[in-house]
């Protein structure tokens, strides 16, 4: 499933830089970084190709600000137009087709009513530097704006902005999910 996924992934970068696929699979860290993800997921942490992948991508961790865990689940299309501070925990479900700016964090709540990790559906548009905690679940179809902290269960096609985030209309995510993949 993984080793699909990659070839979706590289898509999404390829219609949105316009460039060669072998420019953006080697120079695009976002791109990289995603190969290397993918290849972690796929393969066991224990089969030597597997150890390989999981150094490069602990070295393409530190270089480029990505805190992603093999073990968090992305669906196919993920696109990250910048690279810097995004941090995924490792229980975090990402839906098809999302796209995160720099500065996300999105993480688990160990106290409150809200205990564990965000479950995010599809053709989500993640604004830079939003906080995304707690065991809720994000709708299909979601703008989250910029400096937002979303802690609450958001709706399908709902624009959520502001700290602590408001659900401002239900235009969605329409006109910001660029090149997506079927």
């Amino acid at each position: 499933m993984a080793i699909t996924y990659i070839f979706q992934d590289i898509k999404r970068y390829l219609k949105s830089n316009g460039a060669s696929k072998y420019k953006v699979i080697l120079f695009h860290p976002p791109c990289r970084f995603m190969l290397t993800l993918r290849a972690c997921q796929y393969f066991s942490k224990f089969n030597p190709v597997g150890v390989i992948f999981r150094i490069w991508n602990k070295r393409m961790k530190v270089k480029y600000g990505f805190q992603f865990a093999p073990t968090c689940k992305i669906g196919k299309g993920l696109y990250m137009a910048h690279y810097g501070n995004i941090v995924i925990n490792s229980k975090v479900v990402l839906g098809k087709n999302c796209t995160i700016s720099q500065g996300v964090t999105m993480g688990n709540t160990k106290r409150g009513k809200n205990i564990g990790n965000p479950t995010v559906g599809d053709r989500v548009w993640i604004g830079t530097n939003s906080v995304i905690v707690g065991e809720i679940k994000i709708g299909n179809d979601v703008l989250i704006a910029p400096l937002t902290f979303v802690n609450f269960d958001v709706p399908d096609k709902a624009v959520v902005a502001g700290n602590p985030a408001q659900i401002i209309n239900y235009k969605g995510s329409e006109g910001y999910i660029e090149n997506a993949i079927e």
